[in-house]
């Protein structure tokens, strides 16, 4: 196999070397965002503060939604609690005082 710089694979050199870039690019592709502005709402997770992984989560669960008062930065523990019935009330409540509007619909669960 070929290798490119720096003793990779161009595969491999791509990845490593053009990472943000792609991101960059992913994040306007899927949530019309510059990488600016989705850097600050992934910056910390709204309710933790852990700042190493971040994952984007939609308020309202519409996806096509990319306003950014209807995305915040949730750890992805608290992303998965919040998809997951068992823990969706805890987590909309800690969201709610913390002054985050969520709809109604998503406290639904399995009482």
């Amino acid at each position: 196999m070929p290798f490119h710089a720096k003793g990779l694979c161009p595969g491999c050199y791509q990845f490593v070397f053009h990472l943000d870039k792609n991101k960059e690019w992913n994040h306007r592709k899927c949530y019309g965002l510059d990488k600016e502005t989705y850097n600050r709402i992934t910056k910390e997770c709204v309710l933790c503060g852990f700042d190493k992984v971040v994952d984007l989560h939609h308020l309202d669960q519409n996806k096509k939604n990319n306003s950014e008062t209807n995305l915040i930065g949730l750890c992805p523990n608290h992303h998965k609690m919040l998809h997951d019935f068992r823990y969706r009330e805890e987590i909309i409540k800690q969201l709610k005082e913390k002054g985050y509007n969520t709809p109604a619909d998503l406290k639904l669960s399995y009482k």
